[in-house]
């Protein structure tokens, strides 16, 4: 079944039990308390709690199902608060920050048998995932935790097991309050839950017990909630007067293990959400953007990707999810800025911006997604269409916005991370490393390439690889080791040098060649270095290896310019390299490297102690907030880079810094107050600016405000007092600075319009 085909068949059979089936509600939720609405309940919550009747009927704007049951997909995201997946999407198969919930309500209707039964009835016999791997948790209470063992579920989906010649002693587990009992909060509305799980591994056979180990080799795809108990403030739960039902069904979970399984013929295969084609008509038109190809590697657990191929696969997963989040949140009016959920969604866009650079793409590209988007979702959802125009504008602003800084930030944390580290820009080639060329035939574009950069008596990290990757024998290593030291003390002095079997990577400082024809020193040149080692290693390899062609790929260079530990740091990272590829152990030396250590070229500061291969330097809480203040880095950000790059961030000392800026900030705030004339209006103005570009409205007022902008009290079209130029819809410019309204508060009869720039102020 297409994901289409899967979405309305849960909603036909649950519109069979007599369930009315209602729209999703906003992304923006009506909890002061949620960021965004991340479950299908949120809508409903006002139902739990006694606040209104169950007429979802009449409430959906439909014709009367049932008034007492519903049914729907409900939008989702999970972006910050107490559920977050944002750290982890793109390096799994199944975090996302934006997902749709299926789920089924009963409103003091029916309970856990008509629950569970028409779970088992679409799962097992109109789906027909295998009896056989699935398995269904059941609330057993650990001491100290809330009302008793939920001994009705464990019956009724025994028996269901039971008649699939199943053993329910093994496809039922228990769960204590953390995984089976649910709470809206520490007050309210709560129950026991009923979880059911799918063993996905190649033969089905783990008897449950990877049940709820964090495991994508058996993962939930539904819960049911049964709302019995109302949480009190003393700790105590009391029986409600109605007992509820509140099922949430994973549509990506569900879509990827039908489709990837071929309906359930091979679980030998990988089993992914973004295998599927809720995500590849996104992927195939990231593919024609980038020219790159979504290959569908996971990096290890733990890593941010090793391989260019990896970084290339979690860079079209995270891209692929956050466009989705981003479009959805603003075509229900949540834009990206600077406070609450909104400052989320610019952290979310920045981070696919980020990624895009990944891809080649150093122009504008996020907002070119949404068009396949509406085509594959509108229909759903069409919010979606209503305001693509709009999703198109926010995103290509914000973009175009980040953009004008990312550059010089990415700069900055590049050479902070070679301080910190002695890696020279990017991972050597041995661990996956010289990025792939953005198209066939391509070279990569070396930004630190010299000799532009050469200075006198710099010391160079050099690395440089195989054409092609070719692996090189031991007799055509040993040729290019001795190459190296050929013009050892000759030409420059080496102080480290490493033979991999595809890359190498050499330490050194360029000698005095002679005197220019001013009479001043005159050093051999890095290319001509260069040039001199390939060009005598490469005649000698194919000699003997019988090869002809090209041996070499073109070189990277880094210069070291900030002392000794700089100059040590690198040496070991440079020399550690083949215990970190794996070709030998700790203990074992690796034939094909050379050091100048034992004859004193690698002095040791005295009273300090280097950072060595292994550890996890940190970057500073100064600096990541510099990056943060200036070029408009969220920490998350900085994280990502951090952690892709083996580093740490000081996320305490930041937290410390941003508190100070706050206290500056509110220290520095004038208490002048201005006052504003009232405007005398029989009702309030109405909010065009998401549905058409321009209104008739007359103009109403403007803020008097000596020296600042003005704002027209119309939310669709402003203009500036003080010589401004009315631009697009909710934006006002005046000579370079472009503000557009962020949002608006009515104080009495006036209306306040907050004003935010391009740069985010």
């Amino acid at each position: 079944m297409t994901a289409s085909e899967i979405r309305q068949s849960f909603l036909d059979f649950f519109r069979e039990k007599e369930h009315t089936i209602v729209p999703s509600s906003s992304l923006r939720p009506d909890s002061p308390n949620l960021l965004f609405t991340n479950a299908g309940m949120n809508q409903f919550v006002p139902i739990f709690l006694g606040e209104r009747s169950a007429d979802v009927s009449r409430w959906a704007g439909t014709l009367p199902a049932s008034d007492t049951r519903a049914a729907d997909t409900q939008k989702c995201i999970r972006a910050g608060g107490k559920h977050n997946d944002l750290d982890d999407v793109g390096l799994d198969t199944y975090h996302h920050t934006f997902f749709e919930m299926l789920g089924n309500w009963s409103f003091g209707d029916y309970f856990k048998k008509e629950a569970i039964e028409w779970a088992w009835e679409l799962i097992v016999e109109r789906w027909q995932f295998p009896a056989d791997r699935l398995y269904a948790t059941i609330y057993q209470p650990d001491s100290g935790d809330p009302a008793a063992r939920d001994q009705d579920a464990w019956e009724i989906w025994a028996g269901k097991f039971k008649s699939a010649g199943l053993d329910p002693s093994v496809h039922l587990v228990n769960g204590h309050k953390k995984d089976n009992f649910w709470m809206m909060g520490e007050t309210g509305p709560c129950g026991p839950c009923s979880e059911l799980h799918v063993d996905l591994t190649p033969r089905g056979d783990t008897a449950g017990k990877l049940v709820n180990a964090g495991t994508p080799e058996c993962i939930e795809i539904w819960n049911l909630v049964f709302i019995q108990f109302n949480a009190n403030a003393d700790g105590t739960f009391s029986p409600l007067p109605a007992q509820h039902v509140d099922t949430g069904l994973g549509f990506e979970r569900v879509t990827s293990i039908l489709q990837c399984t071929r309906g359930f013929t091979d679980f030998d295969a990988i089993i992914s959400n973004y295998e599927t084609d809720i995500f590849r008509p996104i992927f195939d038109e990231l593919e024609k953007l980038s020219a790159k190809k979504y290959g569908g590697t996971l990096p290890k657990p733990g890593s941010a990707g090793e391989t260019g191929q990896e970084k290339t696969d979690v860079s079209f997963r995270v891209i692929a999810d956050h466009i989705r989040t981003l479009s959805f949140a603003i075509a229900d009016g949540i834009q990206p800025g600077n406070t609450d959920r909104h400052y989320v969604l610019r952290r979310i866009l920045r981070r696919a911006v980020r990624y895009g650079r990944t891809l080649g793409f150093t122009q504008p590209f996020f907002h070119k997604l949404v068009p396949v988007l509406v085509r594959e979702m509108g229909a759903v959802f069409p919010e979606l269409r209503a305001q693509q125009k709009q999703i198109e504008a926010v995103l290509k602003r914000e973009e175009e916005s980040f953009n004008r800084t990312l550059d010089k930030g990415l700069a900055l944390f590049e050479s902070e991370a070679a301080t910190l580290t002695g890696r020279v820009g990017v991972p050597p080639a041995g661990e996956g490393i010289l990025p792939d060329p953005p198209t066939e035939g391509a070279r990569y574009s070396r930004r630190r390439r010299l000799p532009h950069f050469e200075r006198p008596w710099a010391i160079y990290a050099v690395n440089f690889a195989t054409t092609n990757r070719r692996i090189l024998s031991p007799e055509a290593r040993t040729i290019t080791l001795d190459a190296l030291r050929h013009f050892d003390q000759s030409r420059y002095e080496l102080f480290a040098a490493v033979v991999m079997p595809d890359h190498v990577h050499l330490l050194f400082q360029p000698w005095v060649k002679g005197e220019n024809d001013r009479g001043e020193a005159e050093f051999w040149s890095m290319s001509g270095l260069m040039h001199a080692i390939k060009s005598f290693s490469a005649k000698a390899i194919n000699r003997v290896e019988g090869t002809q062609g090209s041996v070499w790929e073109a070189e990277r260079f880094d210069r070291y310019i900030r002392g000794d530990r700089d100059l040590e740091e690198k040496f070991l990272y440079i020399l550690d390299n083949p215990r970190r590829a794996g070709l030998v152990d700790t203990d074992t030396d690796y034939c094909w490297s050379w050091s100048g250590e034992e004859s004193g070229r690698m002095p040791s500061p005295a009273g300090e102690t280097p950072t060595r291969p292994g550890d996890s330097p940190v970057i500073s809480a100064e600096f990541a907030f510099r990056l943060y203040d200036e070029q408009g880095f969220p920490l998350d950000l900085t994280e990502l880079m951090a952690r892709e790059r083996g580093l740490t961030v000081d996320v305490e000392g930041f937290e410390k810094l941003m508190q100070e800026q706050r206290e500056r900030a509110r220290a520095a705030q004038k208490k002048t107050v201005i006052e504003l004339s009232e405007v005398e209006t029989k009702e309030a103005t109405a909010f065009l600016g998401y549905e058409q570009d321009q209104t008739s409205a007359e103009v109403l007022e403007v803020l008097s405000l000596k020296g600042q902008l003005g704002v027209v009290v119309d939310h669709s079209v402003c203009y500036a007092e003080m010589g401004g130029q009315v631009g697009d819809a909710g934006t006002l410019s005046r000579g370079a600075e472009a503000w557009r309204i962020a949002g608006t508060q009515k104080s009495g009869q006036t209306w306040l319009h907050f004003l935010e720039s391009d740069d985010g102020h």
